[in-house]
């Protein structure tokens, strides 16, 4: 048996002519973006020039950001572009400057309201990619939570200086939430594999964790500040005041403080000024009625191309923060969607109604499984049932397979069929058994507890497992399924791909690509043929292995990054590029 063959040439053809060199193959076509407000992630009341009061908002666009100020009385607004993705995390200095933290990158940004420039102070603490929220202290300082240390910042605005005060876990990632309250202690929400309220005194240094080791579960702390402006806390479902370093238990939460309130009192109200621009594409697929569908991340959009026509529309904001997997099946487009693992059901025939109810269109399904957020892949069964490959939530183990039954229309589930392992890709077999993949990690916060992905075959009859093996030793994720027209199921990660035989129950090969050119999230498909396609960074190719023999020819190039498909209509492939979709055709046998 062949473990490994070179593959050649950044997948260009690999059947040649005498000693020519390949054609080089037609190179995708740009289709263009879809418009819309990126998410808007932070947002408050803050000061404008000579004395007057702005309504700040930051959107994210994964890439960028724009910070967005809205002038209450003028009714006009003004637009900051910066490279950093996004800002959770935004509070007005004692300087009367505005302060952003960002994510990704971690970095600082600061505002002067006065000369209206936008200066990035640079990461805050290295290795720290997010900062979760701001809270100004009683000294003055502005404190940060960040990512995956857990730590707390402090941010002097008289100086700039950025100081990192340390892990407020020894063992989490998240320090997510906090309030710099006003007895000189910083309260902040811990997660989430063991959740904790903390506490940290700004003077001695001291930390102390609130909530008793017994009771540590899963989840996040939740801090915020009241209306009375001391903080208080909540875990899983028990309230306290924070006060001196401790936590009391009272009945429930008071009213948050409010940050969009303006001097008068009154919350301030912003017209529809800012019109957004082009939003990330995260998924596509074709629709039912030959339209290709497809999802933005961070918010959810819905958008629709028409290939008849050409044209390109944003419908509008569905339930959801970003749809993982897509698939057409019984006049429907199903959308499995970040977070809850929540399923939809969009009927082009129908006016489009989104919401939270049944009766809205897309129909709404709620979750899919419990304690899962993540549907990786969708397939749809020969007996017509809609499964979902799905990973944990935060501070979870094992990832759940869950599905929708056309004839009850209802979903079903079974939870961790491979133990603390997530489930992250599937492809159904013409016989009904269906393929699943597995990923080694657990929900976000959490450190994997085993070493290799898994590919197993799974019987929707019994609902069991019956078979299990390792495809790519040492792999940590089975991103992409798809079975051929030999029967034979291909699938694998970036650029390792591998074979196998389901009659056999047998890994038969595998072979590695060019690193730079590996094949992307919901990358592979078949088509109506039975001819595997294989989307890359760069392209698109065919795959086949025969007797162990690997052929892999491209017939598309193109110089964008694509990052994820897949749909085809008609002789079309579709494929996306951060905000762009592109397309290309397929060659006829």
């Amino acid at each position: 048996m062949m473990s490994s063959i070179l593959f050649l040439c950044s997948l260009a053809a690999i059947a040649m002519t005498g000693g020519s060199a390949p054609k080089t193959p037609p190179a995708f076509e740009k289709l263009g973006s879809f418009e819309g407000r990126g998410g808007d992630m932070s947002g408050m009341i803050g000061p404008g020039p000579n004395g007057s009061e702005r309504f700040y908002v930051c959107y994210t666009y994964i890439t960028d950001l724009d910070l967005v100020s809205y002038d209450l009385k003028a009714g006009t607004h003004k637009i900051w572009k910066n490279s950093q993705g996004g800002a959770w995390a935004m509070e007005v200095g004692e300087d009367n400057r505005l302060y952003l933290g960002t994510y990704f990158n971690g970095h600082v940004l600061r505002l002067n309201p006065e000369t209206d420039v936008l200066d990035d102070l640079g990461q805050a603490i290295p290795d720290e990619t997010y900062i979760w929220e701001f809270s100004r202290g009683s000294d003055g300082m502005i404190y940060g939570a960040t990512y995956p240390g857990a730590k707390l910042l402090q941010v002097d605005p008289k100086t700039g200086k950025m100081t990192d005060l340390g892990r407020m876990d020894p063992h989490e990632n998240y320090n997510r939430r906090l309030c710099a309250a006003p007895d000189g202690w910083v309260y902040c929400g811990i997660g989430s594999e063991h959740g904790n309220l903390v506490a940290y005194n700004i003077k001695t240094k001291e930390l102390r964790g609130l909530i008793p080791d017994a009771e540590r579960k899963p989840g996040f702390g939740l801090v915020i500040r009241g209306n009375d402006g001391n903080a208080y806390g909540k875990f899983l479902d028990k309230s306290y005041r924070l006060q001196d370093g401790a936590a009391t238990p009272i009945a429930e939460l008071p009213e948050m403080k409010s940050r969009t309130l303006v001097k008068d009192g009154k919350s301030a109200h912003i017209a529809n000024l800012y019109p957004g621009r082009s939003l990330p594409l995260f998924r596509i697929s074709e629709g039912p009625d030959d339209k290709v569908y497809g999802s933005t991340i961070l918010p959810e959009y819905l958008f629709r191309f028409d290939p008849l026509h050409g044209k390109r529309e944003t419908m509008g904001l569905i339930p959801g923060a970003e749809a993982y997997s897509m698939a057409s099946a019984h006049n429907k487009l199903f959308i499995a969607s970040y977070t809850a693992a929540t399923l939809q059901a969009y009927d082009p025939l129908k006016p489009f109604d989104p919401g939270t109810k049944h009766t809205n269109n897309p129909s709404y399904y709620g979750g899919t499984a419990p304690k899962q957020d993540r549907p990786y892949d969708m397939a749809v069964a020969p007996d017509g049932k809609v499964y979902m490959a799905c990973v944990p939530s935060y501070g979870y183990f094992g990832g759940a397979i869950s599905w929708y039954d056309p004839v009850t229309d209802k979903v079903e589930y079974v939870p961790s069929p491979i133990k603390d392992q997530a489930i992250a890709s599937v492809c159904a077999l013409p016989n009904g058994m269906m393929v699943f993949g597995t990923s080694t990690e657990g929900g976000p916060g959490t450190e994997p507890r085993t070493k290799e992905a898994v590919l197993f075959l799974w019987d929707p009859k019994t609902k069991q497992k019956t078979w299990e093996g390792v495809p790519l030793p040492g792999l940590t994720m089975l991103q992409n399924l798809a079975v051929g027209k030999d029967g034979l199921v291909y699938g694998g990660t970036g650029d390792r791909l591998f074979v196998f035989d389901p009659s056999k129950q047998q890994i038969l090969t595998e072979t590695t690509l060019q690193p730079q050119n590996g094949v992307v999230r919901a990358g592979m498909l078949t088509l109506k043929d039975g001819r595997v396609v294989a989307i890359t960074t760069h392209g698109v190719s065919f795959v086949r292995c025969s007797r162990s023999k690997w052929s892999i020819v491209e017939f598309a190039h193109c110089d964008s990054k694509l990052e994820a498909g897949k749909a085809v209509v008609g002789e079309w492939l579709y494929a996306c590029a951060h905000d762009e979709l592109f397309r290309c055709r397929i060659p006829k046998r």
